[in-house]
């Protein structure tokens, strides 16, 4: 018995150091020089605004992507007061083909976008089976088919130029299969995946993929109508285990270039790795009972 325990151990930790080399990308992101662009989605409020103000700050002209027209408008006059850089706006739901298709129109069209962050997404806690089938296709198409086709708009340009990077934002929640939480967790694993293995397709070419996997995050994210709707809320959450949007992005854009998995805050990467350690299943049922 203590041997098997121990070649489990070992083999964790090899799994580890082999799962941390990978996340580790060639060479380090540097923005193009001159008039350079930046698409968000989700930009409204929470982790997308924070990327808005951020590289707005750095120079960046911004194309803001998100439902909330009047949010929009607001974070679009602040930016463009506090800094002389070009902003537009494109009220879009994500969750919707044709709107969809505008965004990746209009993002095939921008010239010199030298960053695309997927950041658009919403939460739901509750069983498969008793949620709305509308709610999970649109949680499919926002957390994983937008991703995709925004990426196939921007990513061609990128290439030719041999520059520039894109962020698919996921959660710590990619590394789970927790209950309440299938569809979530599932398009969030996708995101990752998908970071991963287009990462090693544009190796070498000038372009950085990176899924952005923050733990819990002070937004409006918890707050949602889909959200609340569920009955249930969070059990109460340690204040350690919290970031704000703005230290989830000051990480992001450090490692962007660097890792493809960049996971913010050091409880958040060890809590990643759990599932190398303990049985999905266990975690699962003990999320459940915490559930309220």
């Amino acid at each position: 018995m203590r041997s098997w325990a121990t070649g489990v151990g070992v083999g964790a930790v090899v799994w580890a150091s082999l799962a941390l080399r990978r996340s580790r990308a060639e060479g380090t992101y540097r923005p193009a020089a001159g008039e350079t662009w930046a698409a968000i989605t989700g930009a409204s409020s929470g982790i997308g605004a924070a990327f808005a103000r951020r590289l707005a700050a750095d120079r960046y002209h911004l194309l803001l992507i998100a439902r909330r027209r009047e949010r929009l408008e607001q974070i679009a006059a602040e930016l463009s007061r506090q800094h002389s850089v070009q902003i537009e706006t494109l009220p879009a739901d994500l969750a919707c083909d044709t709107d969809i298709a505008r965004a990746a129109q209009r993002i095939g069209e921008l010239d010199r976008l030298a960053l695309l962050v997927n950041n658009a997404g919403f939460g739901t806690v509750g069983a498969f089976a008793g949620m709305t089938a509308t709610i999970q296709t649109d949680m499919i198409r926002l957390h994983a088919e937008a991703p995709a086709r925004l990426t196939r708009a921007a990513l061609p340009a990128m290439l030719a130029r041999r520059q520039g990077a894109i962020i698919n934002v996921a959660s710590t929640a990619a590394f789970f299969a927790l209950p309440g939480n299938a569809a979530y967790c599932a398009t969030k694993r996708f995101l990752v995946t998908f970071s991963e293995a287009l990462s090693v397709e544009v190796a070498g070419q000038g372009v950085a993929i990176q899924a952005l996997c923050p733990g819990f995050t002070r937004t409006e994210f918890h707050a949602t109508e889909q959200f609340s709707s569920s009955g249930k809320r969070l059990p109460q959450t340690p204040a350690f285990l919290w970031m704000t949007p703005e230290e989830v992005v000051t990480c992001s854009l450090r490692a962007l270039g660097r890792k493809v998995i960049c996971i913010p805050g050091a409880v958040n990467r060890l809590i990643a790795r759990l599932p190398a350690f303990i049985p999905s299943g266990m975690i699962g049922r003990a999320a459940n009972a915490f559930a309220v």
